[in-house]
């Protein structure tokens, strides 16, 4: 047996109505299918449903995080930092294999949410050296 894909994810909110007004109206996410109690948003990933759950407890820690991929991490900040959304880590460049540059929320339930983008052109990640970026080519006498 193998598995094809991930087709959708469900997270489940006490905080429903602040959950669909951050997702659909803040972040304007496309909506697939909304009834009272669940609504599924299509992105170009895996869609990303939220389904309504009465009277549970408070998560005393978060379990699961979203990453959004966004084409220009910078312009999306500022749009949703107008639109009062309140980061806990505005966008910085972050090294590594992927050499991305990222920032991150939470929403009502206390899920982290983080935008994920590519690093300008030109720009560095953190504690990286311009020596350390791209192959090294071959010296020529």
């Amino acid at each position: 047996m193998r598995l094809r894909k991930l087709s959708y994810l469900t997270l489940w909110a006490v905080r429903f109505d602040e959950i669909k007004r951050l997702y659909k109206e803040v972040l304007g996410l496309q909506v697939s299918r909304e009834n009272e109690n669940f609504i599924l948003f299509e992105t170009e990933g895996i869609k990303l449903a939220f389904h309504r759950v009465n009277d549970a407890p408070p998560l005393e820690r978060p379990t699961a995080e979203l990453h959004l991929e966004v084409r220009d991490v910078d312009e999306i900040y500022a749009a949703l930092e107008a639109k009062g959304i309140r980061f806990k880590e505005k966008p910085a460049n972050h090294p590594g294999e992927e050499r991305r540059r990222s920032a991150s929320f939470q929403d009502p339930e206390g899920y982290t949410v983080e935008l994920v983008g590519p690093l300008k052109p030109g720009e560095l990640a953190k504690g990286e050296r311009s020596s350390e970026r791209g192959p090294k080519l071959p010296a020529f006498s």
